[in-house]
């Protein structure tokens, strides 16, 4: 089984190189077990970029589907985590493209609704205030930080997974660091 470190990384042993072996073959017991052992890594990394809801649900299925079917392809199988979180991360930013060209279609056509549902407590739970300040961030910088924080890749692997030199990591990890203090230092000062 994966074993998550104290950085919510996933480290294989030796029970998942035998599950990517077998699933490469065409076992689909064993990817389906891959699935379960790796269900909330994708989902995380997709949320990252979508946020957590149904349509990081949907990346996770989608994610899951292209893995199934490219899995021959894979050529080295430690880098399964890597190879799985770039392709959760490229699922989640075409549904956010396609997602983002709905919702100017329905601009266009006035028929957008919102509704503020308050808290009746007045509290708000730390985790869902750092949700709340992610979701202000833009999605590479959602999606950089989650990678790097949560999914515990490092610059290298951040640098494969999103196709961009490792210079755009450190500066986009950076500037995502610095805006993410500055969205909650704005929360925490002044609560709505």
């Amino acid at each position: 089984m994966t074993l998550p470190n104290l950085r919510g990384e996933c480290l294989l042993d030796e029970q998942d190189l035998r599950l990517i072996r077998a699933a490469k073959r065409g076992d689909t017991e064993a990817f389906t077990t891959l699935v379960r052992n790796y269900k909330h890594y994708v989902y995380r990394t997709a949320a990252g970029v979508l946020r957590p809801g149904p349509d990081a649900e949907d990346a996770v299925q989608e994610t899951f589907v292209k893995a199934f079917t490219s899995l021959r392809n894979l050529k080295e199988e430690r880098t399964f985590p890597t190879w799985l979180a770039t392709i959760a991360v490229r699922t989640s930013l075409n549904l956010l493209q396609k997602r983002k060209r709905f919702e100017a279609a329905v601009r266009d056509e006035d028929k957008v609704y919102t509704a503020a549902v308050p808290d009746p407590t007045g509290r708000v739970d730390t985790s869902l205030d750092l949700a709340a300040a992610l979701s202000r961030l833009s999605p590479e910088h959602r999606v950089i930080l989650v990678l790097r924080e949560l999914d515990g890749l490092d610059y290298k692997e951040i640098a494969d997974v999103l196709d961009i030199p490792l210079g755009t990591v450190r500066s986009r990890l950076h500037a995502a660091r610095l805006q993410l203090r500055s969205v909650w230092d704005g929360e925490r000062r002044d609560p709505e």
